[in-house]
């Protein structure tokens, strides 16, 4: 994991060095091991920051350049399969000199051309550089877990991947995406849309190769969903899951720096850690949240039908004795919310409307000093149907197809003993991505006279997610694609974001390419049964994983106490708001956003996660504007 950056110049200026160094070297927490750089005089500059992970001597430093002296690549992420690869490439009568799989992954590129990346199952933002052509081609992952920022200015072609190294080379590109912040505030919308928070800076989209040849960009899709489910019986595809997934865990263990895992109470993490306990038996560190248990008001719990009890320390320490891990819980407090949220925006480059950024940079800032690679189990839930009380209504509509009846009333009864139809509705309303449904809603709630001018005059809505694609046979493929191709991006962006804030590098097996082009294939009543979702995922994990795990009901996702910090009129978070230095930028109505503040202070409605992108969108202005 690392940090790049690279200017292409298309005409006759020459490319500043020194300036390049500045702009990159604002990336050092993402690479803090080594800095080298590289260039063509007039043509073009590479810069690269290592973290290193795999091969830690020098000799797989980047920028590397190939053994014919023809290619040079500067690379953030890992080929998982690296190993399998050399063992083909070696056998077409390439030799390596080093152990990394930059190696692999340039000797790939220069045997299979573009196609190289078909052959990849890792995370990755690269480009190669073709000296001999003066073209550059790049490539981003297939789910997005690598960032790939890029904008064309002045003749140049600029790239990096932190958006803060390319306004420093052109502070010209600093201006507010007012669209994309508005479409922020109003429906959440991340990481997952092409556009940035930054008016001239573009997000390479997963799956997409780019490439820069005479002055012109050609952007391309290399990989798709399977759009058509496999035929074939449970017990079959449960064997073929499971043999799928231990390796997906397997895979994710080749390191040469120590490894771990954040831990929840949830199935993914623990399954991970307890599928990596058949076959690793060195001491293996844990990290999990801890949360005071009344920090959570009932307004954030109305998910669930009853008032349930939120404690997963509680589950993962039983969890931890039963594996023998080395668990560490981390106390999280906010007694320093403002400040947190802060320089999480500074990595993050944007809003983002999960409060969890905040427990996982805690728990990252805690563990940074006992290991460099951390296991996550981010991707589960869109994959295999998690979020039942999203999925759910899609279920219901597969078996409707199938005149299923008696299922689909035996599965609501099991769905309501835990989750709340009503709330489960309103998700649901909120997933067809209706804007009339959407205005409506907010009218109701009182958010729309909130947005003062700038985020009102030429507002456009954005989709959740970027690409349309109608080809899948079931209702519920068809909802988890669009999770996967949208939320589940901005979730990975902010893994990236903070794991590399702290220089760690995050591994999720549930983004694993088999995996997720298995699992997309498999019928919809094999994710989602018994009112639960993942359930081919709980099945093979039968025996490996704890059955207290397997059978919870319960789905608490990482779950943030929030409303507590806009609670006091007078608390830091709503000062900031009100503030003239906020108000006068005019994006929001001052006495609209009061009202609101006090409906929330007085506790007559939740309005936490509203407000809590309302001060995202103004400390980001104070961090990336302001300065």
């Amino acid at each position: 994991m690392c940090g790049i950056y690279g200017i292409v110049n298309n005409n006759s200026l020459s490319i500043d060095k020194e300036a390049v160094k500045n702009s990159a070297m604002l990336m050092k927490h993402r690479g803090p091991d080594a800095y080298q750089q590289w260039g063509l005089d007039k043509k073009i500059e590479l810069a690269h920051l290592r973290l290193s992970i795999i091969d830690l001597t020098s000799s797989s430093n980047q920028p590397f350049i190939s053994s014919c002296q023809n290619f040079v690549i500067v690379f953030n992420g890992e080929i998982f399969n690296y190993l399998e690869i050399k063992i083909e490439l070696q056998a077409l009568g390439y030799n390596f000199k080093t152990n990394s799989d930059t190696e692999v992954l340039l000797n790939a590129y220069i045997e299979w051309k573009d196609d190289c990346v078909q052959k990849f199952n890792g995370d990755w933002a690269f480009a190669i550089y073709d000296i001999k052509k003066n073209e550059l081609f790049c490539s981003r992952d297939r789910y997005g877990v690598k960032p790939f920022n890029y904008a064309i200015i002045d003749g140049h072609l600029i790239f990096s991947s932190e958006i803060k190294s390319i306004i420093k080379y052109f502070p010209e590109l600093k201006q507010p995406n007012y669209n994309v912040i508005s479409n922020f505030c109003r429906n959440s919308l991340g990481a997952q849309n092409e556009e940035t928070w930054f008016i001239g800076v573009k997000r390479l989209l997963p799956a997409h190769n780019l490439k820069y040849s005479n002055g012109k960009i050609t952007i391309s899709k290399y990989w798709n969903y399977p759009e058509q489910t496999i035929n074939t019986n449970f017990e079959n595809a449960k064997e073929e899951y499971n043999e799928i997934f231990q390796e997906a865990v397997k895979i994710r263990m080749r390191s040469d720096v120590p490894v771990g895992t954040t831990l929840s109470s949830g199935v993914d993490s623990s399954s991970i850690v307890s599928v990596l306990r058949q076959f690793y038996n060195n001491e293996h560190k844990t990290f999990t949240a801890k949360f005071d248990k009344t920090d959570y008001k009932k307004s954030e719990k109305q998910l669930y039908k009853d008032d349930i009890e939120i404690d997963e320390a509680k589950l993962v320490a039983r969890l931890a004795n039963d594996l023998d891990l080395k668990s560490h819980f981390i106390e999280v407090q906010d007694k320093n919310f403002v400040s947190q949220l802060n320089s999480n925006i500074y990595y993050l480059e944007s809003g983002h409307a999960s409060p969890a950024t905040i427990p996982l940079s805690n728990i990252l800032d805690f563990a940074k000093d006992h290991v460099t690679v951390v296991m996550e189990g981010q991707g589960a839930d869109e994959l295999l149907g998690g979020y039942i009380s999203n999925a759910f209504p899609f279920f219901i509509l597969d078996s409707l197809k199938k005149y299923d009846l008696n299922s689909i009333v035996r599965e609501i009864k099991k769905f309501s003993k835990n989750y709340s139809k009503f709330y489960s509705l309103k998700l649901f309303m909120r997933l067809l991505n209706n804007q009339n449904l959407e205005m409506l809603y907010h009218k109701y709630l009182g958010f729309d006279k909130v947005f003062g001018e700038k985020l009102t005059e030429g507002y456009k809505r954005i989709k959740d997610y970027p690409i349309d694609n109608n080809n899948f046979n079931e209702y519920l493929n068809s909802h988890l694609y669009r999770s996967h191709t949208g939320g589940l991006v901005n979730l990975l962006h902010y893994g990236d974001a903070i794991s590399m804030s702290k220089s760690m590098e995050s591994r999720n097996p549930f983004v694993d390419f088999n995996l997720v082009e298995y699992s997309f294939k498999l019928p919809y009543n094999f994710k989602v049964q018994n009112g639960q979702g993942k359930y081919i995922h709980r099945k093979a994990m039968h025996n490996i994983t704890p059955a207290y795990v397997l059978d919870n009901p319960l789905k608490f996702g990482f779950t943030t106490p929030l409303s507590k910090n806009f609670q006091d009129i007078n608390s830091e978070a709503n000062k900031i708001l009100l503030s003239d230095k906020c108000i006068n930028r005019n994006i929001f109505n001052y006495h609209e956003l009061k009202e609101l503040i006090l409906e929330h202070t007085e506790n007559k409605s939740d309005h936490s996660s509203f407000l809590f992108r309302l001060l995202s969108v103004e400390l980001w202005f104070r961090t990336f504007i302001d300065k």
